[in-house]
């Protein structure tokens, strides 16, 4: 079957018919209510990503993309050393072009061929949410293993306020402090492994995206900055929720964190709507902090199960070292 296709990384060009290609296949994956994704989106998320990209396709003789493997590269503080991790997302093959579950296919030869770049890249893993057909696939043919079913911490919005002792003031806040880096260090310094979320990735993340969809809170301590996050007030990957995702609070700094849960509550409420949400590792300060605040843990099976699932590409990253060193929020995803 793969005769017909030449393999390749992406030429300048090319996003024409990735673009294509993807909103005709996730407008029948995803149903009523899809917007198609647009040239704009396109060119931030990969081209205008200060990592680079990680792109292979599949092109057809007459020059239609019918499958694509897409990579968006972060760089990552660990214990092991500074590495890159890889966000596998929009990738597709066009149904006309499929072999299904039974046996390699395009997907599979393209995934493979991407794999291989990585490697020359030396990226520590590649992560992402795949849609259970991809799961299914991934997992037969291309080395897909589940780190964790992710649940979500979700808490009524109308909810009483979590308590603070008056001395953090939280200011919503139209662009990124510069402080920011100092904080990040503070904050990655007891944590094993995480996103680098300093100033330059998070201009990136939230600031250059397309769109006005976030809303930046700066906390204060007699004018330091002691708190960041980043919120969605409109997200509905569960419905009618307004969600964290991003937060940089130093473990140590409960009343911080309470401050800042207190303002997003209060956005939400601003907003009209009903809950508030946020997602962490299940072993991490914060899923734990956030319980006592008044959160409750909801499986993302009540509404739509995601499965964090990685490639084991430099063997110390290994599942077990992701599982439990690996700090994450759903702004290291596309699905937020």
């Amino acid at each position: 079957m793969t005769e017909n296709y030449d393999i390749r990384p992406y030429r300048p060009g090319d996003e024409v018919g990735i673009l294509e290609g993807f909103n005709t296949v996730f407008r029948k994956v995803c149903g009523e209510g899809y917007v198609d994704r647009d040239m704009e989106f396109w060119r931030w998320q990969f081209e205008r990503n200060p990592e680079g990209h990680r792109i292979m396709v599949g092109v057809t003789d007459d020059g239609v993309i019918a499958g694509h493997y897409g990579g968006v590269p972060c760089r990552v503080r660990s214990l092991l050393g500074d590495t890159t991790f890889v966000h596998i997302v929009d990738s597709f093959v066009l149904e006309e072009h499929r072999a299904g579950l039974k046996r390699p296919g395009l997907f599979v030869n393209i995934g493979e061929v991407w794999q291989q770049m990585c490697r020359e890249h030396g990226d520590g893993t590649m992560y992402g949410y795949p849609v259970i057909t991809a799961q299914r696939v991934g997992s037969r043919f291309l080395g897909y293993v589940p780190i964790r079913v992710v649940d979500y911490l979700v808490r009524d919005a109308a909810a009483g306020e979590a308590s603070t002792s008056g001395d953090v003031e939280v200011e919503r806040v139209v662009e990124i402090p510069f402080e920011v880096d100092a904080l990040f260090d503070e904050f990655a310094a007891d944590r094993g492994c995480l996103l680098t979320r300093d100033r330059k990735y998070l201009h990136w993340r939230f600031v250059d995206i397309p769109g006005d969809a976030y809303t930046f809170l700066a906390a204060r301590r007699a004018g330091r900055l002691v708190g960041f996050a980043v919120l969605r007030p409109f997200h509905e990957l569960i419905p009618n929720a307004c969600t964290v995702v991003e937060w940089v609070v130093p473990a140590g700094d409960a009343t911080a964190a309470a401050a800042i849960v207190a303002e997003v509550t209060a956005i939400a409420r601003e907003h009209g709507r009903g809950r508030v949400m946020a997602v962490f590792p299940d072993n991490s300060h914060e899923h734990a902090a956030l319980q006592r605040f008044g959160f409750s843990i909801e499986p993302s099976a009540n509404v739509l199960e995601r499965r964090l699932n990685h490639i084991v590409q430099d063997e110390r990253f290994s599942t077990e070292f992701l599982r439990e060193h690996w700090w994450y929020t759903l702004g290291d995803t596309d699905l937020a």
